[in-house]
C-alpha cells in the first residue's frame, strides 16, 4: 500500500543525500555555528529530544518571571502587567473570537505562565488552530512590548520564531516593535500645543 511506496521513497532520498562528510564543509560549519548562535531561528524537530515550541514559549516566560537577570528591569509590577495583559486578550477561536484564557492555563508573577499546548497539537493541519496559535503568539509579542521590550531583540525573537515556523500562514512579527515617539506622535502633539497656545493667546 501506501506504507511501503514512502518508506521506498525515503529510503531513496537518503540514498540521494550527499556524505555526513559534507558537512564538514566550511559552509556547513559556518551554518551550524549560525544555528547554534540564534542566526537562524528555524525549528528542527530533533527526534531524540522531542519538544513543543509552544511550551518552550511558556518556559520561557516561566523563566524571565523567575530569574531575575534575564530580563533587565527595575521591579515595577512588570509580570503581574504582562499577565494582565495577556489574560485580558483575544485571540481567533472557532468561528469567533474570543478570550485567550482557553488557551492559558495559569499566569501569575510566581507560578509563570502555563499554556494549554495540547489545544494546539493540530495547527498543522487545522485552519482554526493556526489562527490561534499565531494569535497566541501576536499576543504574547504585544504584552511583552508593553511590559517587558528589553527582552523582545534576544530571547523573545528566537522562541517565538521557532513556534512561528511551526503554524502555517502565520504572520506574526516576532521582534514586535517597542514603544517608540515617532513622527506621527510627534505632530500630534505639536498641534495640542499649538492649539493650547492659540487659544489662550
Amino acid at each position: 500500500g501506501a506504507m511501503p511506496a514512502a518508506r521506498l521513497l525515503l529510503a531513496a532520498l537518503l540514498a540521494a543525500a550527499p556524505p555526513a562528510a559534507a558537512a564538514s564543509s566550511p559552509d556547513a560549519a559556518g551554518h551550524a555555528e549560525a544555528s547554534s548562535a540564534g542566526g537562524n531561528p528555524m525549528h528542527t524537530y530533533d527526534p531524540d529530544h522531542p519538544t513543543e515550541p509552544f511550551d518552550d514559549v511558556a518556559k520561557m516566560v516561566t523563566t524571565m518571571f523567575s530569574d531575575e537577570t534575564a530580563v533587565d528591569r527595575r521591579e515595577d509590577g512588570w509580570r503581574g502587567g504582562f499577565c494582565s495583559c495577556i489574560e485580558n486578550g483575544h485571540i481567533s477561536s472557532w468561528y469567533q473570537y474570543a478570550s485567550a484564557m482557553y488557551l492559558i492555563d495559569t499566569c501569575n508573577p510566581t507560578a509563570g505562565l502555563v499554556l494549554r499546548s495540547g489545544h494546539l497539537q493540530d495547527r498543522h493541519i487545522e485552519p482554526l488552530q493556526g489562527m490561534m496559535a499565531c494569535d497566541t503568539l501576536k499576543l504574547i509579542s504585544y504584552c511583552l512590548s508593553h511590559h517587558a521590550p528589553d527582552v523582545i531583540p534576544g530571547t523573545w525573537k528566537d522562541t517565538c520564531s521557532n513556534a512561528h515556523y511551526t503554524v502555517p500562514a502565520c504572520d506574526v512579527d516576532c521582534n514586535a516593535a517597542v514603544h517608540h515617539f515617532g513622527l506621527p506622535g510627534f505632530a500630534v502633539l505639536a498641534a495640542v500645543f499649538a492649539a493650547f497656545f492659540g487659544l489662550s493667546a
